[in-house]
């Protein structure tokens, strides 16, 4: 599956601190072969959106998310709690499927690509920002 899971703090940016974008450092240090945090120039991003959301422990909204368009990348932004993201191909979530990462410590992450079926449970109050977004070529007209 197309996840990336890690720490922001722990990413090689080069100093930047960029750790989303065009710059060849953002693939080469996408987890596991899986470029999920690499836009190349050529691609442009399609409905960008971007939520803030402060759960509370059992946060029943975690259950029934549709599949995943685009990549979505969820950081744990405020005081640190802990936040279960699980990932599978199928709606059902089959054991022998289904990864989970715990997001427990701000600057923890987790970027997943298209076609990935996702819930979570919010074990301890916290923060969460998320953003989404669709790449798809840059055509012209001509």
């Amino acid at each position: 599956m197309d996840i990336e899971f890690g720490h922001l703090g722990n990413l090689d940016t080069r100093g930047t601190g960029w750790f989303l974008g065009h710059s060849d450092w953002t693939r080469e240090s996408s987890g596991q072969g899986s470029p999920l945090r690499y836009m190349p120039m050529e691609l442009r991003s399609h409905t960008l959106t971007m939520k803030w959301m402060a759960h509370v422990a059992g946060d029943p909204r975690g259950n029934g998310k549709p599949v995943s368009e685009g990549r979505t990348l969820s950081i744990l932004v405020g005081t640190p709690g802990r936040f279960r993201l699980q990932f599978s191909r199928h709606a059902h979530f089959p054991e022998q499927d289904t990864v989970e990462h715990v997001l427990e410590s701000v600057g923890h992450f987790s970027i997943w690509g298209a076609g990935i079926h996702h819930r979570y449970e919010v074990d301890a109050d916290c923060t969460i920002l998320t953003l989404r977004w669709i790449p798809e070529p840059i055509t012209t007209i001509g």
